[in-house]
């Protein structure tokens, strides 16, 4: 491995996992021997101290029946019979005068008349190394009449009983820090098996441009499994974005070409026809008409924009919301007229409302543009609206070809199109700007649709609606072009109910007026 491979390896996770699994698991292995050798060394140490307590307990009982002269008795009988082969005992009054002292001969040559006052100053216990393989154990005593008994035994050195288990962990140090670090890069590499996979489909897809490429699910429920479907998701919806993206610039090109090109055409037979001021009239008429279509895709496109920003400006004010229905209505009757629809309309009047009067218009509008346009020969469109408690309940039914339920899911989104063969004219924006209407007014818009048998609106929005928060009349100053309805005339000579649902600007639907005549 060169020096830049093992520089870039230590700084990966996958060596500081491996640092911190090995390092835990060899301090541990340590720490569970210092547990067990001073658990050992406490065990071999009570052992001790109970065998010296039940030899205490006996001299002491032979001490209290008859005094030191007993005690010593029974002490050689005890030697002599091999039951105590090395002992010490030592009885002191309490000013610290010697009444008994008796020792066997190894403890002859340790200096017993120096270790008396050694005892005399140390704790109830005391352990004095004799050599490498035995101890001194000591233990004194308060008894009864007020003197002090110390009872001294030699027992094995718990060091040199300890000392095989220090060698075998002093062996085995270096095999279990080795453990500690194979089994860290083990585990280290089976953990991030999921990350290295992530890291091989984000350089495929870098490499190769292609996001078709998906991370290989183990179904282990674990954190990182989980981490790889959400990754997984994340490229299904980056894809589906990418796709409805080209999808929305091939519909606004070709928006946009339609009424450009329908300009150019206009104004090329406008140069090369004879000078008159009716032809001259009907083109700029023409002109104007595919100018005002262009005017509308980027209003349209801006008003989204808004909403979608938290921006949309609102003129909140008390409405009747019948006068739009009827105004729209009679409006687009002119137009489903020719198509021999028919439009019912079923709601109270006056039904008052808290609402932006020319948004909401042209929420109702829209719908009723689509229904025209999406509707069977001789069908009909039903116009309802009913007040239920606090909340006002528009619905718009048609008898017209429906929506899949493929589609249902994306009509909401901006420039789709569920007629991809684009057989009636359009943007592609209308319900999605008709769901950023509604939703601004605090309201909902919802969609039952079954193929060949129609569609149903449902639009819910508050009786008394609250000013609503996205925006202020002082904060924005935002100035907006006031709209206005399509004539019926105008409907019916332009056709433009096609491209701009029931709303025209003031001052071009003016223009036009004065050219092709009211």
């Amino acid at each position: 491995m060169s020096l830049s491979k093992a520089s870039r390896y230590f700084r990966t996770t996958s060596f500081r996992l491996n640092l911190w699994y090995g390092g835990l698991f060899s301090l541990s292995a340590i720490a569970l021997f210092i547990v067990l050798y001073f658990l050992l060394s406490y065990l071999i140490a009570a052992r001790d101290r109970e065998s010296l307590k039940a030899q205490v307990q006996d001299y002491a009982q032979v001490y209290y029946d008859g005094g030191p002269r007993k005690l010593k008795s029974w002490i050689n009988q005890q030697q002599r019979s091999r039951k105590l082969n090395s002992f010490f005992v030592r009885i002191t009054t309490a000013q610290g005068a010697e009444i008994f002292l008796e020792a066997s001969d190894n403890w002859i040559q340790f200096d017993v008349v120096r270790l008396g006052p050694l005892i005399l100053r140390s704790p109830s216990w005391l352990r004095i190394p004799e050599d490498d393989e035995r101890d001194l154990i000591f233990h004194r005593t308060l008894l009864a009449d007020g003197s002090t008994m110390v009872v001294g035994k030699v027992t094995n050195s718990r060091d040199h009983l300890l000392e095989p288990f220090r060698q075998v962990f002093i062996a085995s140090l270096i095999p279990i820090i080795l453990l500690g670090f194979i089994g860290g890069s083990i585990f280290t590499h089976r953990t991030l098996s999921s990350i290295r996979q992530i890291i091989s489909t984000v350089q495929s897809i870098i490499k190769t441009r292609n996001l078709d490429a998906r991370v290989p699910i183990s179904n282990t429920a674990d954190e990182l499994d989980e981490l790889a479907h959400l990754f997984n998701q994340m490229l299904d919806q980056n894809q589906s974005l990418i796709r409805n993206m080209r999808e929305s610039l091939d519909n606004v090109a070709h928006d946009l070409r339609t009424p450009l090109t329908g300009l150019r055409g206009t104004a090329e037979m406008a140069l090369q026809s004879q000078p008159g001021k009716s032809a001259q009239s009907e083109a700029l008429a023409d002109c104007l008409e595919e100018s005002d279509r262009l005017l509308t895709l980027i209003n349209t496109l801006m008003s989204l924009a808004e909403a979608e920003a938290g921006m949309m400006h609102l003129d909140i004010k008390p409405t009747n919301l019948s006068q739009i229905l009827d105004n729209t209505t009679e409006m687009y009757g002119y137009v489903a007229d020719e198509q021999g629809i028919r439009i019912n309309r079923d709601y109270p009047n006056p039904i008052e409302a808290n609402i932006d009067g020319q948004r909401m218009r042209q929420v109702i509008a829209n719908l009723l543009d689509n229904a025209v346009k999406y509707n069977t020969p001789n069908g009909s469109i039903d116009v309802s609206a009913s007040k239920k408690g606090e909340a006002i309940i528009v619905k718009i039914h048609d008898t017209g070809q429906g929506i899949t339920e493929v589609d249902q899911s994306r009509i909401w989104e901006r420039l789709f199109r569920a007629d991809r063969s684009r057989s009636q004219r359009g943007l592609g924006l209308g319900l999605s700007l008709v769901k950023a209407i509604v939703e601004a007014h605090n309201g909902t818009i919802t969609l039952h649709s079954v193929p060949d048998q129609g569609s149903t609106f449902r639009i819910t929005i508050p009786a008394v609606s609250e000013t609503p928060t996205t925006a202020t009349n002082d904060a924005l100053k935002v100035r907006e072009r006031k709209l206005a309805p399509i004539t019926p005339a105008l409907a019916r000579k332009t056709g433009s109910h096609s491209w701009c649902p029931a709303l025209y600007p003031i001052a071009a639907r003016d223009n036009l007026l004065s050219q092709i005549g009211r």
